[in-house]
Order: structure tokens, then sequence, then C-alpha cells
């Protein structure tokens, strides 16, 4: 994996991160106002999907660095591991 191409997964990861911790701050709010049991319900499955697919992400990082280093990765083999990880997912 090139430098910049980390580069641009890493930056991709902090903004993943940052809509999780809005997610987060969100359901503080539904919580201290009380909000229908429903839309907390909603809410938290939707913060656990979207941690969900950061780990994944991140395990498909640590894959890509770990066992290709600089080794460039075609799209092909891109799209393999894609798969591997989404049936990781289920």
């Amino acid at each position: 994996m090139t430098t910049r191409h980390a580069h641009a997964r890493r930056k991709q990861s902090i903004d993943h991160l940052n809509r999780i911790q809005g997610q987060i701050k969100t359901l503080r709010k539904y919580m201290a106002e009380d909000k229908d049991c429903a839309d907390v319900a909603q809410l938290t499955t939707s913060i656990a999907k979207s941690f969900d697919s950061l780990r994944a992400r991140t395990l498909e990082g640590f894959i890509l660095n770990e066992l290709l280093g600089d080794r460039k990765v075609s799209s092909a083999k891109t799209k393999k591991l894609t798969r591997i990880l989404t049936l990781h997912k289920k």
C-alpha cells in the first residue's frame, strides 16, 4: 500500500470516527430529552452498524499493510478482500 493510499485511508477512517462521535452525541441528547424508545433503538442500531463498518475497514487496512506492505494491490485483489470481509461481517 502506498503512503498516499495509507494516508487517504487513515483520513477516511478519522472522518468515519467523527461521524460515529456525532451519532453518539445525538444519542446522549436523545436520552437526556427522554426521546421515544424507537428513536433511541434506531440510532443505537445505526451506531453499531457504523462501528462494525469501521472495524471491517480497519481490519482491511491491517491486512493490506501487514501482508502486502508497499506492494501495489490490484483492484481485483481489493475486491476479493472486500468480499471476504463482507462475509466476515455476517
